[in-house]
């Protein structure tokens, strides 16, 4: 049986919104590197002490505020097409920290602190970032590293393209920080080149596509790199899109294989999009992709792994290794129109990410956090 421990949701204090740094990049070199350093303390936008009734944050001008019941939320904001919309893009984790990069604005991190409490950290990149549209979020050298782009599928931009195009923080700086990454920064912004889609093949390979935008025909090339630190080399558009499929459910570590096998068994879905620390990346696995879709996170290791997932309407299920039960709750439940996109945990802290969505548009958006204790009987 599950059930969620009981301790009043406190929202401690707001203290700092933070803004970007105005660095500007240096010449790319042979290996990958964070310019400039940047070693100011950063304190927390607010501390958590979330319990069993949830915590609703809204994107409201790019910044989460504390919203008072997702209700609120409705026909709060304009359904816009999704590159335009501040909404949780992608999630990964690190150790004990959860990232997020949040288009339109910047980045997030929960950190865990003491007697339960967690850190809400925001890194804005400002004016900067709202012109743009994030096309990747990974951890590269132990890096979270973002990937902007300019969308022109829906609008006709008037932005040049993104230059700076790669950011990244750490909890030391007070704003995003430039990355270099010498197999993207070959392709010059200042030489007609967007870059919109960086991924990790099954394979093992980075693959990305390079857009040369010119008033005439645009150039397309679709490259990788086992590394990044390299010259990419040119792939044809089947093994690009074949990059882009889910990995077999045989990929998965051990303990993810089994878990997911016995999640998919209890849910009837067959495919799963899964953050972990153990990852560079979201990982896609699918055991049939006619299957309903669902998110996860998973804690591995050779003791207590474990895996939270859930659905887009807030079915949820958690599993331990080896699978012997999977034990079902659900998160808060959303208005019509509204779904969950992405889970997390942070510490005993979950964190699931929420958008109203309308085919290709986006309105409201922001995350919900509460704490989840689970019990055995």
């Amino acid at each position: 049986m599950r059930c969620f421990s009981v301790c009043t949701a406190v929202l401690l204090c707001f203290v700092l919104s933070c803004t970007r740094s105005g660095g500007k990049d240096s010449a790319a070199a042979n290996t990958p590197r964070v310019t400039p350093p940047a070693m100011s303390s950063v304190s927390p936008l607010a501390i958590l002490q979330a319990g069993e009734y949830p915590l609703w944050f809204q994107f409201r001008a790019g910044a989460p505020v504390l919203i008072e019941s997702i209700e609120d939320a409705c026909f709060s904001a304009a359904l816009i097409p999704w590159p335009l919309a501040p909404h949780v893009r992608f999630m990964l984790a690190r150790g004990k920290d959860l990232f997020m990069a949040v288009n339109g604005d910047g980045f997030i991190c929960l950190s865990p602190r003491e007697e339960g409490r967690v850190g809400l950290y925001r890194f804005s990149g400002g004016e900067f970032w709202r012109q743009y549209t994030v096309g990747a979020f990974v951890l590269f050298d132990e890096q979270p590293a973002a990937l902007l782009y300019r969308d022109d599928r829906f609008f006709d931009s008037s932005a040049s393209l993104p230059s700076p195009r790669l950011w990244t923080f750490d909890l030391r700086s007070g704003g995003p920080q430039t990355l270099t990454i010498p197999s993207l920064d070959a392709f010059a912004p200042e030489d007609g080149w967007d870059i919109d889609t960086l991924r990790r093949g099954g394979d093992a390979y980075w693959y990305f596509r390079a857009v040369k935008k010119t008033a005439g025909q645009p150039e397309i090339r679709m490259l990788r790199s086992g590394d990044l630190a390299r010259e990419g080399e040119k792939v044809s558009l089947g093994a690009f899109q074949n990059a882009a499929l889910p990995e077999p459910l045989s990929a998965a570590p051990p303990p993810l294989r089994e878990m997911l096998a016995a999640v998919f068994s209890e849910s009837g879905g067959g495919l799963a999009a899964v953050v972990s620390p153990e990852f560079q990346i979201i990982r896609a696995f699918a055991a049939d992709r006619e299957k309903a879709a669902i998110f996860g996170f998973y804690s591995g290791g050779t003791e207590n792994a474990f895996l939270l997932a859930a659905l887009p309407r807030g079915n949820a299920l958690y599993v331990t290794f080896p699978p012997s039960v999977v034990r079902r709750f659900s998160l808060p439940s959303l208005p019509e129109g509204f779904v969950y996109t992405g889970i997390g945990l942070c510490g005993d802290t979950v964190f699931a990410s929420w958008e109203e969505q309308d085919e290709y548009s986006i309105g409201a958006a922001g995350f919900m956090v509460m704490t989840l204790k689970v019990t055995f009987s």
